[in-house]
């Protein structure tokens, strides 16, 4: 299974994650969207990309960002790190130590949600779309953290389209505008 770590941000938030991968002396290649941002480490890789669209993102040294995003107005999404291989230890044990320097990266921010004491998270009220059940643990980088503290709702950034719209009228009833698809 991949390795993933999930956390919230704001966009401006979004540059100290790729600040901080950027900052690693591995030769990468960064593919940038909109929505996300892909680093394929070609110094750990045994033999090149294939020339076809399908890459097994499972056997490459991959790492994708997906990035957070604002939806329905008012809602953001929670961001996430996954370094796909799989297994990633055994496959590109280079990856696995920069996998866990950005977990210890990532845990000078705060925890500001968790499934092992889910009952004692203060924000858990903000953290909707799924985030709850998805998430293992979720930081906040400091712009989300003030906006989670200011009121702002966060969800998780593979919520569907049906789960928003229902979201969205929950929100309603608390006083919270939320736009429509």
């Amino acid at each position: 299974m991949a390795v993933s770590y999930t956390y919230l941000a704001l966009e401006e938030d979004h540059q100290l994650i790729v600040d901080w991968f950027s900052a690693l002396p591995d030769e990468k290649t960064p593919n940038d969207r909109a929505d996300r941002l892909l680093f394929y480490f070609r110094t750990m890789a045994t033999r090149p990309l294939p020339l076809e669209d399908k890459v097994d993102p499972e056997k490459r040294p991959l790492v994708l960002i997906a990035k957070p995003r604002k939806i329905r107005g008012t809602l953001w999404t929670d961001a996430e790190v996954l370094f796909t291989p799989t297994p990633l230890k055994t496959q590109f044990p280079a990856l696995q130590k920069i996998s866990q320097a950005f977990a210890k990266w990532l845990k000078q921010y705060d925890l500001v949600f968790s499934q092992k004491n889910a009952a004692q998270s203060e924000w858990k009220y903000y953290l909707e779309g799924g985030i709850q059940n998805y998430d293992a643990e979720l930081y906040a980088l400091p712009r989300a953290l003030a906006e989670l503290q200011a009121g702002q709702y966060f969800v998780h950034h593979r919520a569907s389209s049906g789960l928003l719209d229902t979201l969205g009228k929950s929100l309603q009833l608390r006083g919270y505008h939320v736009e429509t698809a």
